[in-house]
């Protein structure tokens, strides 16, 4: 009797694994996307949203993303990360630069020299993603990783045409290295979100603010800047869309399929070209407003600037090996991906 009752249970249990194996079927699913910024942000416009819809659309409305806007589900483009990591949504997007310390290696794109427009960064971030990158994201999905238009300088009311012009000038910088590097400058280097430049402009907090073209369009910063310095050879911020871990596996296989199907390399590859494009807006614009003045450092002050880049890259290198973390193969990597 004891032997019968065994045999029953084990193949009652070869019963519940063989069932167990086969994948859920996909039901209804509605993702939180929480944006830091308000929908007319070209990225939410011209990436999330279209995203969104496409996802919808593939799985026959059963798996949604819901868009939340302005800091809806939580204040602040510094704790976006945080918010993926903890669940408090399913998908976010920011700047690695926000968090740089969780970020040494996907910040260096900041460095000059790593990809010559957004489109090639952004290719050369996933050629060695798996190797030098995929450790910094370890607690989430990656959606997509990208590189931003590269940075000029900005400021209210005094203009910059030499880089001593820069010395104790109050400069918003969007991470640490960039802060590093604007500081071997001679300026303040002051860290700040994107949200807030434009009332700390407004207020006086700050002078300028080192960011792209872009930005002038998404944050009307042609409102309360007046002078435009360009011509510097900056690197390029990255930008991350990540999914809580838990909100990815949970997911149906149908629906992971498709989470996957339509983002990564490709995604990325499409926010670095919207952001090009916007750049190129952004710049145009300035330059055909006749209020304000647009300028390109002489050959001099951009090969001063570059001197003073490669020393400041080579001290930054050093200062973070200091915390355990050696750089140099990932910035080999990254420079000689595109070759």
């Amino acid at each position: 009797m004891i032997k019968k009752l065994s045999l029953s249970a084990a193949a009652f249990a070869a019963t519940f694994v063989a069932v167990a194996s086969f994948d859920v079927p996909a039901t209804a699913k509605e993702l939180k996307f929480a944006s830091f910024v308000g929908g007319r942000h070209v990225m939410n416009r011209k990436i999330f949203e279209p995203w969104a819809k496409e996802v919808a659309q593939l799985s026959g409305g059963d798996l949604t993303v819901k868009m939340y806007y302005g800091g809806a589900l939580g204040k602040g483009g510094t704790k976006q990360f945080k918010r993926a990591v903890d669940g408090v949504a399913d998908i976010t997007w920011a700047l690695q630069g926000y968090t740089a310390n969780l970020f040494r290696k996907t910040t260096l794109i900041e460095f000059a020299g790593v990809g010559t427009d957004p489109v090639d960064t952004t290719k050369r971030m996933w050629k060695v993603y798996d190797k030098h990158l995929a450790s910094e994201y370890r607690q989430v999905k990656v959606i997509a990783i990208w590189a931003l238009d590269a940075p000029i300088i900005h400021t209210k009311v005094k203009p910059v045409n030499r880089i001593s012009d820069l010395t104790g000038m109050k400069i918003r910088t969007p991470s640490q290295y960039q802060a590093w590097l604007i500081a071997a400058m001679g300026a303040t280097p002051v860290p700040m979100p994107a949200g807030k430049i434009y009332n700390s402009l407004d207020r006086g907090v700050i002078d300028g603010v080192l960011i792209s073209p872009s930005a002038i369009n998404n944050f009307k910063l042609n409102e309360v800047t007046k002078y435009h310095s360009a011509g510097i050879a900056w690197g390029r911020s990255p930008f991350f869309a990540v999914m809580n871990k838990k909100s990815y596996q949970s997911l149906s296989k149908k629906h992971r399929d498709i989470i996957d199907k339509t983002s990564g390399l490709a995604m990325s590859i499409k926010a670095s070209q919207v952001y090009t494009e916007d750049g190129i807006v952004g710049r145009n614009k300035l330059k055909a407003d006749g209020k304000r003045t647009y300028a390109e450092f002489s050959a001099s002050e951009v090969a001063k600037a570059a001197s003073i880049l490669k020393q400041a890259e080579q001290d930054i290198l050093k200062r973070v090996k200091k915390e355990g973390i050696d750089l140099e193969p990932t910035l080999r990597a990254l420079r000689s991906a595109g070759s």
